[in-house]
């Protein structure tokens, strides 16, 4: 297998970070892979916000949480998701959705037809880049609801981003605490092949 392939068939969902910080050479390169994500007709129309602040992401992160549930019971409404990297769908007890991540990115990009391709391109390139750095990540949505909040709209007035962008979703990056989790095997049957 191609060296490149193997390394990102073994990238996992992280969300359970360690206590300091990415480090900044790193965080360059991942955010530099990010911007040379494709984009729609190549508009590359899109911000990429890197909040290191704990108390705002704290914050912003129980909003995530709170978006999940909507006031409902978890019990009767999460499914199991990891018992290795455990998400607020697991672990009731967990009251931060981006589970004290020390670097939160969000990705906004321009409305329409193509946001969502546009920001899961850039988010899948800094995922990548991060596991290939050694720096763990994980993809959160829900963002569009979180920044929908007078919280969520105070921060990004407050970072600048222009008001024609839309919040599609967030990247959580840091470095794993504790073991790799478990490689889980591939559902059969996801590939449909159509020859002449």
């Amino acid at each position: 297998m191609n060296p490149m392939i193997e390394k990102m068939t073994t990238r996992h969902a992280i969300r359970r970070f360690q206590n300091r910080q990415v480090e900044e050479e790193a965080l360059q390169e991942i955010l530099t892979a990010g911007l040379y994500a494709p984009s729609a007709g190549n508009n590359q129309y899109s911000r990429i916000v890197v909040c290191q602040d704990p108390d705002v992401n704290l914050k912003l992160g129980k909003l995530s949480r709170y978006m999940q549930f909507k006031g409902q019971d978890p019990a009767k409404t999460a499914r199991s998701i990891s018992a290795d990297q455990p998400s607020i769908q697991d672990d009731f007890t967990i009251l931060d959705g981006f589970y004290g991540a020390p670097t939160v990115l969000t990705i906004f990009t321009r409305p329409g037809q193509y946001a969502h391709d546009d920001a899961a391109m850039i988010a899948e390139n800094i995922m990548l880049a991060a596991h290939f750095l050694g720096v763990a990540s994980c993809y959160i949505g829900r963002t569009g609801e979180v920044f929908a909040t007078e919280y969520g709209m105070e921060k990004r007035r407050a970072w600048g981003v222009p008001e024609d962008m839309v919040p599609v979703c967030n990247v959580l990056l840091g470095y794993r605490e504790g073991p790799e989790p478990h490689a889980k095997p591939r559902k059969e049957g996801r590939i449909i092949r159509v020859r002449k």
